[in-house]
């Protein structure tokens, strides 16, 4: 690339010297999955992966350095704009020469870039050669020293003594767990979802104490979702999910008898978090790559006002690898930072290498790399309903903890009874129920032919998520 770009200019950039700063902790080929350019050299993109599953996009507009970030930050620009402008002057064989991606594109049609040549354009020199020089400054006071034995073991013996101190508390938590679900049961269920509420939110909190934040959830979530349930179903789910939290809390206390795969799924839904790093260096982790499509993007915010960000990608082509149908990326952003969208739209497809966490029944990934598509392969799927719901058993009987798994069924209809109740009918005459927060979303659909449907199975209705219809796919946006 014949850039014109200078380490003062992007000094010259930074809003402030911490930004300046943050940003030469980014310049790591581990932290850009995906760095490119277009074919004329005139604008650079890239993804950057922050703290949550899903890496942030980048761009800039090497005309006038006009650039944008997905990431929350309030700062303009942000760390990640000035290390991907610093990659571009400092490492230009890293980007590779591509189409402009439609999210690149999107971004172009609502900017209006600045005029170039004007006196204000050009950055003054005294200034920026000033904020280079402490930039350099600042970076070599950032050059890794020997470590210290002894600090390095004192510091891994405080890791292990406050690992101890949250067993130690988790265990407590889940004695109060214990009794608290012994208490239900004595005063009966069929009266629990009139107080379950408040119930459920004391019993959290006290679970948030003891360092169990998954679990917590779980029991927070059974308080709400109880209403949302038709009311002659009621007791039978409350009886299901505290069956399913007393479960959990026996096979934590029982890890060592446990599988592996399953005592992490364990652990996980207690609340341990595994690192990006540590699963991205994990070689016994599951990988595939292969081309993907987004057949969903939900954002949800939580009770501990998090907005959870859901990306579900399918694996298109050959289903005879044994290899997951699906991937579901996560991410987490603060609802004090505002509105934010999940980073992928659906209908989005790009080939990408996918490392899922350790489960039972993988689900949950990272997205490593990820490329163009390298054809337009299509769903194709020849899942019947009867065949995906044995995979839901299948997949509920090593994991008791799914609360929904996705599914993909092949050449099905979808139909309104009397009622106006919709189904989904395969080639064989069997039937799920839909279960659509907004029915109406999905008229287009009724009574087409062959058509494939991706969508969630909790057990009771399948969540339509996506179809492909023989005029065109459709997505519950």
């Amino acid at each position: 690339m014949e850039l014109s770009l200078t380490s003062e200019k992007i000094a010259a950039l930074a809003p402030d010297q911490s930004a300046l700063t943050a940003s030469n902790k980014l310049v790591k080929p581990a932290k850009w999955p995906l760095l490119a350019g277009n074919a004329d050299e005139s604008l650079i993109w890239g993804e950057c992966q922050g703290s949550g599953a899903t890496p942030y996009r980048v761009m800039a507009d090497l005309g006038d350095l006009g650039n944008k970030c997905t990431c929350p930050s309030r700062k303009f620009p942000c760390k990640h704009v000035l290390a991907l402008l610093r990659l571009a002057c400092d490492e230009r064989e890293r980007f590779e020469t591509a189409e402009t991606p439609d999210w690149v594109n999107d971004w172009l049609s609502r900017r209006r870039p600045k005029k170039t040549g004007s006196a204000n354009s050009r950055p003054n020199k005294k200034t920026a050669a000033s904020t280079a020089s402490f930039a350099r400054a600042e970076i070599e006071s950032h050059v890794v020293k020997p470590v210290d034995p002894k600090a390095a073991a004192r510091a891994e013996a405080q890791r292990l003594r406050l690992r101890e101190e949250r067993e130690a508390s988790i265990m407590n938590g889940l004695d109060e767990l214990d009794r608290w679900i012994i208490d239900q049961l004595n005063e009966g269920l069929a009266n629990f979802p009139v107080n379950a509420t408040q119930a459920c939110r004391a019993m959290a909190a006290r679970l948030v104490d003891a360092k169990a934040p998954g679990l917590a959830a779980m029991v927070d979530d059974l308080g709400s979702r109880l209403f949302a349930i038709p009311q002659v179903m009621r007791s039978a789910y409350a009886t299901e999910r505290l069956s399913a939290i007393a479960l959990l809390s026996s096979a934590y206390r029982n890890q060592p008898r446990l599988p592996d795969m399953l005592r992490e799924d364990v652990r996980r839904q207690i609340g341990w978090v595994v690192r990006r790093e540590d699963l991205l260096e994990d070689k016994g982790a599951l990988r595939v790559t292969a081309e993907w499509q987004v057949v969903a993007a939900r954002s949800e915010v939580q009770p501990d006002r998090l907005r959870r960000l859901e990306t579900w990608l399918l694996r298109l082509g050959s289903r005879d690898s044994g290899e997951p149908d699906f991937a579901l990326l996560l991410d987490f952003t603060p609802v004090a930072n505002g509105p934010s969208a999940p980073p992928y739209f659906a209908g989005e497809r790009f080939s990408a290498d996918i490392v899922y966490y350790r489960s039972a029944a993988p689900l949950r990934a990272l997205m490593v790399t990820r490329s163009a598509p390298d054809d337009s392969t299509g769903w194709s799927p020849d899942m019947i309903v009867e065949n995906v719901l044995q995979d839901w058993e299948t997949r509920l009987a090593r994991h008791p903890w799914l609360e929904e798994w996705p599914l993909l069924i092949g050449k099905c209809r979808l139909v309104a009874d009397e009622d106006q109740r919709l189904w989904l009918y395969d080639e064989m005459g069997a039937a799920l129920p839909v279960a659509e927060k907004n029915p109406e979303a999905a008229a287009p659909l009724i009574g087409l032919p062959d058509i494939a449907a991706a969508g969630l199975w909790n057990g009771r209705g399948f969540c339509l998520l996506a179809a492909d219809t023989p005029i065109g796919a459709w997505y519950d946006r």
